[in-house]
C-alpha cells in the first residue's frame, strides 16, 4: 500500500493537455537547469499571476511525454469513464496503468492489470480558481483491493514564473506540496511542482529528496 500512496504523490502526472490547445508535436529545445528545488525555485523570476478560474477541457488522444532521470514516459488522455476523466500512463518500467481524476483535476483512482486503488475524498495538487497564495489541506483513504491507509497533503501556490524544461520555457505556477502517512505518523519530503495553465497540467516535478519520488520534466506534446 506504501507504493500506492508513493505513486499517487509522482506525477504525473503526471498529464494531459487542454483541449482548446491545439498544439502541433513538439522537440525538446530548452535543456533545464541542475539546480535543485530551492535553486531553481529562487533563482525563477516571478510574473504577474493569473487567476485561473476553472480546470481545462481535454481532446481525446491528446498526448505529453515527460522525462525523468532514468526513462521517458508518455501520458495520453482517454476520454470519460464513470464521469471520471482517463489518463493512460504508457511506461518503459512498469505495467501501463490508468490514472482516473475528477472533472476539477482531483485523483479520485489508480488502476492497473493488477490492482485498483481509489481515493476518498479524491485529492490534488491544484484547487480552482487557482491563484498565488492558494492554500488548502486534504485528509484521505486510500484503498486498495480489502487493504487501506491514511493519508494527509498540504499544498501551497508559492508563485507563477517561467520555468525551463525540454519542451520549452513555459509559464507555470509554482505549488509545494508536503504529505503525511496518518498510519506511521511519518512526514514526507517537501516537492514542488510546476503547472501551466497553457499545456494544462504539470509540466515539471522536483523533490529535496530524488530518492523518495524520480523528478520529470515535460519532453513534447503532441495530438
Amino acid at each position: 500500500m506504501k507504493q500506492i500512496v508513493a505513486v499517487l504523490f509522482a506525477l504525473i502526472v503526471a498529464g494531459c493537455a487542454g483541449a482548446s490547445h491545439d498544439a502541433e508535436t513538439s522537440s525538446p529545445r530548452d535543456k533545464a537547469p541542475d539546480a535543485g528545488v530551492e535553486t531553481s525555485a529562487a533563482s525563477a523570476p516571478s510574473l504577474p499571476a493569473p487567476k485561473v478560474e476553472s480546470p481545462p477541457t481535454y481532446h481525446k488522444g491528446y498526448k505529453l511525454t515527460f522525462r525523468s532521470r532514468n526513462t521517458t514516459f508518455d501520458v495520453t488522455y482517454e476520454g470519460e469513464q464513470d464521469g471520471q476523466l482517463v489518463f493512460h500512463y504508457d511506461t518503459r518500467d512498469k505495467l501501463p496503468y490508468d490514472y482516473l481524476y475528477t472533472p476539477d483535476l482531483k485523483l479520485a483512482g489508480i488502476s492497473d492489470a493488477q490492482q485498483q486503488s481509489r481515493f476518498d475524498p479524491p485529492v490534488g495538487y491544484v484547487s480552482f480558481p487557482l491563484v498565488v497564495g492558494g492554500k488548502w489541506d486534504v485528509s484521505y483513504k486510500a484503498t486498495s483491493n480489502s487493504r487501506h491507509s491514511m493519508g494527509e497533503i498540504s499544498v501551497e501556490v508559492m508563485a507563477f514564473e517561467s520555468v525551463h524544461v525540454p519542451y520549452g520555457t513555459v509559464n507555470a505556477f509554482r505549488i509545494r506540496v508536503r504529505s503525511a502517512d496518518r498510519e506511521v505518523g511519518r512526514m514526507n519530503p517537501f516537492e514542488t511542482y510546476w503547472y501551466s495553465p497553457d499545456i494544462g497540467y504539470f509540466v515539471k516535478h522536483e523533490t529535496n529528496k530524488p530518492v523518495y519520488e524520480d523528478p520529470y520534466e515535460l519532453l513534447a506534446v503532441s495530438k
